[in-house]
């Protein structure tokens, strides 16, 4: 019990400037202390586990310690160094990124990136925390030199802790960091009030004529090629492992037949995918809807690729404003549209990946997911963007659109894992096909259907 009064008044004193920590916050720490100050911090998107780990800092360095952050962009460098800033005053921050090599040396807390801290692993010191947000994406083999045994003290901080496409954390992140110490989900977080209530409504739109001959055309060279690759050549059925191999043998420089297949499956991979994300109704569902879009609190539409976030965002800007934001827009331009949607001066922003993680982004009313996603995780990354609490108990709508008879549809698989997580705690869930306009304007406007 002692341990949770500890964290419970951790309040303005002792340099820290931050919030009280949640009840969760302080469950979570003591679960990581409890198992001797290491383990994984699983949360869902929009909670505040960032804190979690500014708590953990504080407290490594009232014991005379330093601490390390890892994060996967630089604009998390930027995001962690202010909240560490803002919170712990007192301590002194270095990076690592961007050219910038700071050490222990001068330096209480370095926040660095993956991409370099494992080329330049920190010099230990006598007792050292690490904290690694974001810790599914260091499951594989190039980021373990980053993973040093200096650290004695060790917590990582997830939303959704898995990697789909490989056994990174079974491999790399769990030896490392141990077991789950605390997982928060949507069940806690909307009883203990951290997150906004929310409507998902799932919306068919169907392909064309030609976009449907199209697509069958590219299935039909995935069959094949896998089919080929497992009976032939003794790939393994189930799709994750199958999918790395295939990845990895398209890949090889040498010329052969597993190469050919494997060249061929991810040729009609792509394709599927190109033509999932550009189907001509999402365009027009989206386009429909835009009107309504001027009255909300702030819409963030997730697309697949560069392409469909500026289409989606052409289309939308003719009713309400708009911007597509992706990888190739300047941290100024970036930061400015940001702001811009924060005070509703910028009404939608259109991106594929960028949102997903890394950027932290202002309070929004509705996501439109126009594109499917492989992974649960980032289903759960992108709906974190829109349920944090909101003033006066305002809730988050979530709209989802798949085209029937494919990958994407709940009725043969589509977004299983992340429905099942969802789905039972949502306020209500519709779903409608892209003609019936009446039943969707009506859940955007909060009405029932006349």
């Amino acid at each position: 019990m002692a341990g949770f009064n500890r964290w419970a008044e951790l309040k303005d004193q002792d340099g820290y400037h931050g919030p009280p920590l949640r009840a969760w916050q302080e469950r979570a720490l003591l679960g990581w202390e409890a198992n001797s100050h290491k383990g994984v911090v699983e949360a869902i998107t929009g909670t505040g586990k960032s804190m979690v780990g500014v708590a953990a800092i504080h407290e490594v360095i009232s014991y005379g310690g330093v601490a390390a952050v890892i994060v996967p962009t630089r604009a998390l460098v930027v995001q962690w160094s202010k909240t560490i800033r803002d919170t712990l005053p007192g301590v002194r921050i270095g990076q690592l990124s961007d050219g910038k090599k700071d050490d222990f040396g001068s330096h209480d807390v370095i926040v660095a990136t993956i991409q370099s801290i494992y080329k330049a692993p920190l010099r230990a010191r006598s007792l050292m925390l690490l904290v690694a947000d974001e810790v599914h994406r260091y499951g594989s083999e190039k980021y373990q030199a980053a993973l040093t045994g200096g650290y004695a003290w060790r917590i990582a901080l997830s939303g959704t802790y898995e990697r789909q496409q490989d056994d990174g954390v079974e491999r790399y992140l769990k030896p490392y960091f141990g077991d789950v110490v605390f997982n928060y989900g949507y069940a806690e977080a909307l009883k203990e009030e951290t997150v906004a209530p929310f409507e998902l409504a799932l919306v068919e739109t169907p392909f064309t004529a030609s976009e449907f001959a199209t697509y069958r055309q590219a299935d039909e060279r995935c069959t094949e090629a896998k089919g080929k690759l497992v009976r032939q050549f003794g790939f393994p059925e189930d799709w994750r492992e199958f999918f790395a191999l295939v990845t990895k043998a398209a890949g090889s420089k040498e010329p052969n037949r597993i190469r050919d297949l494997s060249q061929q499956y991810m040729s009609g991979f792509a394709e599927r995918k190109r033509l999932l994300a550009s189907a001509t109704s999402k365009l027009s569902l989206v386009e429909q809807i835009a009107p309504l879009l001027d009255n909300l609190k702030g819409t963030l539409v997730f697309s697949e690729s560069k392409d469909s976030a500026r289409r989606l965002a052409f289309v939308i800007n003719k009713s309400a404003s708009s911007f597509p934001l992706d990888s190739d827009s300047k941290s100024d331009e970036r930061d400015s549209k940001l702001r811009q949607f924060s005070t509703g001066v910028l009404k939608v922003i259109c991106a594929p990946r960028i949102l997903d993680e890394g950027i932290d982004v202002p309070e929004a009313e509705l996501a439109i997911i126009a594109s499917s996603s492989q992974t649960k995780r980032q289903m759960i990354q992108r709906m974190g963007r829109v349920i944090r609490l909101k003033p006066e108990g305002g809730k988050a709508r979530i709209i989802i659109l798949f085209v029937p008879g494919t990958p994407e549809d709940p009725d043969t698989g589509g977004y299983e894992a992340f429905l099942d997580e969802v789905v039972p705690h949502a306020q209500s869930t519709i779903r409608v096909s892209a003609g019936d306009m009446a039943s969707l304007e009506a859940w955007l406007g909060g009405r029932e259907k006349q």
